[in-house]
């Protein structure tokens, strides 16, 4: 009776001993923010985060999201992810931005503690490597809502200052008729940038080549959007670009039956598109209604990025574009109860 009253204790204490080990290992610290472009507007498009540093990966966590990417719709951010002060030594995150129309992009690089409640970006941010990225609101700086106040009322006092000698500044009539040129001059004709949607690179994809290519040079790198079976890939993480040459790291080397595709700008002419963001197209999602209506014709139809659940759907193959009508192409990709569809396009002014 001794005997099993001893084995029944070890039993008891190397359960408690594993559950306490579970535990620990599948903590996660929740980041929960709202997320503003440099003008202020809410931030659209899709973050993908990548564990960086010497420390290895995390291991043990349930799911373990130390690589993970999510889509940000109207600014919400939520992310669940592994601490990385706790590694040994302390680890980083790199987090690259990437607005849904392809024209803003920004790269921060993260320290997440262990936390049991939400922690904002301004508690874990490390740095900020690009300057077109998100603003701070007024309320997260202390006092600076009463020192706008005070900075306003002088500006106020200047400019009945200015209104007095306005009379006595000369030229300020030819200054201003040279401004009305300027902005006239920015209506609504053609940009210098032309718009690449859906290539899909040349080189063989056989599970093993890294190297593959572009059919023409980006303007910028940060144009560039190359997205793996749908999900957005992060330059400098998961691959490099040298001209118009892509390669892969060896964890994303596309297999033999992936899809590649990138979207990108290059220098050139075209019409001055109007961009369409997170557009909901009308129609009923019950998992058999198989047809559903965008606002304005996608112009040209390969500018369309639909989005089912926050996944990056292939037009051709998932489903086709007719003018304004999006039809779904099997039941497996037709949206069902709870599901979500947004779309991001261009179009022109006319259009729409």
């Amino acid at each position: 009776m001794l005997k099993l009253r001893r084995l029944l204790s070890f039993f008891l204490f190397c359960s408690s001993t594993l559950v306490s080990c579970a535990f620990a290992q599948s903590t996660l610290t929740q980041i929960q923010d709202t997320v503003y472009n440099q003008d202020g507007s809410l931030f659209n498009g899709t973050l993908v985060v990548t564990w960086t540093g010497t420390s290895a990966a995390p291991t043990g966590s349930n799911p373990a999201p130390f690589n993970t990417s999510v889509k940000i719709y109207n600014g919400a951010l939520s992310v669940m992810l592994v601490p990385s002060t706790t590694a040994s030594p302390s680890a980083n995150y790199q987090a690259v931005f990437s607005s849904s129309n392809g024209l803003v992009t920004w790269t921060e690089s993260w320290q997440v503690p262990p936390a049991t409640s939400p922690l904002n970006l301004s508690e874990i941010r490390v740095s900020n490597s690009d300057s077109s990225g998100p603003q701070i609101a007024i309320s997260q700086v202390t006092g600076l809502t009463a020192n706008l106040n005070a900075i306003n009322g002088s500006i106020i006092s200047l400019t009945n200052t200015v209104n007095r000698v306005s009379a006595t500044v000369t030229g300020l009539s030819s200054a201003v008729s040279t401004l009305t040129a300027l902005v006239n001059g920015l209506a609504p004709g053609t940009v210098n940038t032309a718009f690449v949607d859906g290539e899909v690179p040349s080189g063989m994809q056989n599970g093993t080549n890294a190297s593959f290519n572009l059919a023409n040079t980006p303007s910028s790198p940060s144009t560039l959007m190359v997205y793996r079976n749908g999900l957005l890939l992060a330059n400098g993480a998961d691959y490099s670009l040298n001209g118009t040459a892509i390669t892969f790291v060896s964890t994303q080397v596309p297999q033999s039956n992936d899809i590649v595709q990138v979207y990108y700008r290059i220098a050139g002419s075209s019409p001055a598109p109007l961009f369409i963001d997170d557009e909901t197209p009308s129609g009923t999602i019950d998992g058999t209604n198989t047809t559903f209506t965008l606002a304005s014709p996608p112009l040209p139809l390969l500018s369309l990025k639909l989005y089912k659940n926050g996944d990056l759907l292939q037009q051709n193959t998932d489903y086709t574009l007719n003018g304004m009508t999006i039809t779904f192409a099997s039941a497996s990709v037709t949206p069902q109860p709870g599901d979500s569809i947004v779309a991001f396009y261009r179009t022109t002014p006319s259009g729409h």
